[in-house]
């Protein structure tokens, strides 16, 4: 284990530096100009009415070996942090089998390396009732440009017709086209399941799946541009019942392909354990948590590289296993930003998205009615083609179910992006969006963290697609539940793709993770991943240093609570008790890709008596899903107290 190191500004460094220049006088006016600007400038954002008015944010630099590609961070209820890199989106990693996990202590500094065993780069994660954190898919192969394809090849849908056996696919099976002869090897192995029977009519429903295979012969000789039928090379021979067809094989671009592969962490010996794969490989998936605490896995990649076709699949932590859902056959695009309502039986789709599928198809926001498999738009928002790459979230205590979207752009690497804040009552009669209010620049890649007080936090992006033309944007603001926009500190590292935000125990804002594509304003130089930290700590902390004001500090509080149970919180004695206007119980943040589905903050019933608070809890698993939660007390100063942490239950009933 190892400790972190700050970057801090040196500000006796500056006179010297300016002095050193006078005497030389080997430099021109305008570095000289902006030395002083730059004195000035950090002066003022030091100053205690500065930071009191806007808040601070510093910049965390790990040691050299503990540097890591954050491009996933989820917080556990240690109070540590779980960052993933797997791969890090660097193919000499992927093809070294070096993947990347550590555990970061945010109060210490302290690092811990994690065994890591397989590419998780680009998977989905989210909290379970257990305590643990679900990591699902990753990262089988990465993407191939035409211009270094050597061999043709494409997705190979393999089809069984058997109801009696499930077939395995080796690694490496022939499959010979049935019309040219032509061979190729499947890069893989798949399970194939039994076919299954359709309820109505008894009829034999074929199972299928997707495998990448590869021309044996190098060249334009192995490209097919029709569909073909295939035999299948099954290790005991080819069966009629198994068979295979492919519409195209080409040397254009092979994508990235997806892995099945699931895990759970366990944050306390802080290893991941090996649970049940999944029945389709994803890449680009989103995890939401159900009422029912099942986490279901929508959308990715395939293993084929190609994107799944409404393939939906529901994870049980009590049973390790997952189960596919035909019945919820659906088509979304890649991280698709995907709700649990208060309706057990209702999802939301906000629209915002990042990744893949085609500009129009499955782009519009709506409901998803999980008891009828059927999807009802929800009109109303802005710039409705600028939703990839923008965020959702709550806006205010999830009680409210108003959902606000906030910036995205265009699809793929279109350089248009836009400046709504759009939101939507999901409790209203006919819920559509309106509109909130607007950032100051266009904005993709913005992310979003739900405070204590109910407010949203906005921080970071970039004007254009993953930071081109140096267009990162050094912006944060706070966006009250009365939808006026403020203002805060400017992060001092730039953010765009492959970034994340998360609310710390502590009310503090940590950040990690930028992908630019490029490191200049001209295109021309590769970008490099920025492993830089950075922590924003809030106007109030500096308010109540001002004003002398303490926030309500918390004694004692009950380790897990039941649906619908009573609990009290005892606060620190003092002489006069915090007087506490809201508890929040917030679920805490697992974020990729500027997406967090399951972030979440409850307000919860309470009463108060001197240093005695007492919380009714409610008896709604699609309000309150069980897992664990960090609890704030907010107070009438505009404090709140450290996080408490809290395992939600079952009811007693149900227990």
């Amino acid at each position: 284990m190892t400790k972190t190191r700050e970057f801090i500004a040196r500000w006796w460094r500056i006179p010297v530096i300016l002095i050193a220049l006078g005497v030389v006088g080997a430099i021109t006016a305008p570095p000289a100009v902006m030395l002083v600007n730059n004195f000035k400038h950090e002066r003022e954002i030091s100053s205690p009415d500065y930071q009191a008015k806007y808040g601070r944010w510093q910049v965390i630099e790990l040691n050299g070996g503990d540097r890591i590609n954050a491009i996933h961070a989820t917080m556990l209820p240690t109070g540590k942090v779980l960052l993933i890199a797997g791969s890090g989106n660097n193919v000499e990693m992927f093809e070294a089998g070096t993947y990347k996990t550590i555990v970061y202590d945010p109060s210490t500094g302290v690092v811990k390396h994690v065994e890591t065993p397989t590419d998780m780069f680009c998977a989905g994660h989210a909290h379970l009732s257990n305590g643990n954190i679900l990591v699902a898919g990753g990262n089988q192969g990465y993407e191939k440009l035409g211009a270094k394809m050597t061999n043709a090849g494409g997705p190979m849908t393999v089809v069984n017709e058997d109801p009696t056996r499930t077939y395995t696919i080796p690694k490496g099976t022939v499959f010979t086209s049935n019309r040219n002869g032509n061979k190729y090897l499947s890069d893989a192995e798949i399970k194939l399941p039994p076919a299954t029977q359709d309820e109505m009519t008894g009829a034999t429903v074929p199972t299928e799946r997707r495998v990448y295979v590869s021309s044996d012969v190098e060249g334009a000789a192995g490209v097919l541009t029709t569909n073909h039928p295939f035999t299948v090379g099954l290790p005991g021979g080819p069966t009629s019942v198994v068979h295979a067809w492919a519409p195209r094989l080409t040397m254009e671009k092979k994508e990235y392909q997806g892995l099945p592969d699931a895990y759970e962490f366990n944050p306390i010996t802080e290893q991941y354990e090996r649970v049940a794969s999944m029945h389709y490989g994803r890449w680009y998936p989103t995890l939401t948590t159900l009422p029912s605490g099942k986490v279901m896995a929508i959308s990715g990649l395939d293993g084929a590289g190609a994107i799944l076709d409404g393939e939906i699949e529901t994870y049980d932590p009590a049973t390790r296993k997952w189960t596919e859902r035909p019945e919820f056959k659906r088509y979304f695009p890649t991280y698709p930003a995907i709700f649990s309502t208060t309706r057990d039986d209702r999802l939301f789709f906000a629209g915002p998205s990042t990744g893949w599928g085609p500009a129009t198809k499955a782009r519009e926001p709506g409901f998803w009615n999980l008891s009828r498999n059927t999807f009802t738009p929800v009109p109303g928002i802005r710039d409705p083609h600028l939703l990839e790459t923008g965020s959702a979230a709550w806006l205010g205590p999830v009680n409210d179910q108003r959902l606000v979207v906030v910036g995205g752009g265009g699809v793929g690497d279109s350089l248009e992006s836009t400046r709504r804040i759009d939101v939507v009552d999901l409790k209203s009669r006919k819920p559509h969006f309106t509109p909130l209010t607007d950032l100051e620049n266009p904005t993709r890649y913005p992310n979003l963290v739900n405070l204590p007080s109910g407010d949203l936090l906005i921080t970071n992006g970039a004007e254009k697609y993953r930071g081109m033309f140096s267009s990162d944007l050094h912006k944060a603001y706070i966006l009250g539940q009365d939808g006026k926009l403020r203002k805060i500190a400017a992060p001092k590292v730039g953010r765009n793709y492959h970034s994340t935000a998360m609310l710390l125990p502590d009310g503090q804002i940590l950040t990690t993770g930028s992908d630019p594509l490029f490191s200049d304003a001209k295109n021309q130089k590769p970008g490099k991943f920025d492993q830089r930290f950075e922590i924003f700590t809030p106007p109030e902390y500096f308010q109540a240093q001002q004003k002398g004001l303490q926030r309500p500090l918390l004694e004692r509080g009950p380790k897990t609570l039941s649906l619908g149970s009573t609990g009290v919180f005892t606060l620190k004695g003092r002489d006069a008790p915090a007087k506490i206007t809201s508890v929040r119980m917030m679920v805490p943040a697992s974020v990729t890709h500027i997406t967090d589905t399951n972030q979440r903050s409850v307000d919860v019933k309470f009463t108060q008596s001197g240093n005695e608070v007492t919380v009714t809890m409610p008896t709604d698993p699609a309000l309150m899903p069980l897992g664990n939660y960090m609890v704030f007390l907010n107070d009438d100063q505009g404090q709140h107290s450290v996080a408490h942490w809290l395992r939600v239950t079952k009811s007693v009933e149900e227990q």
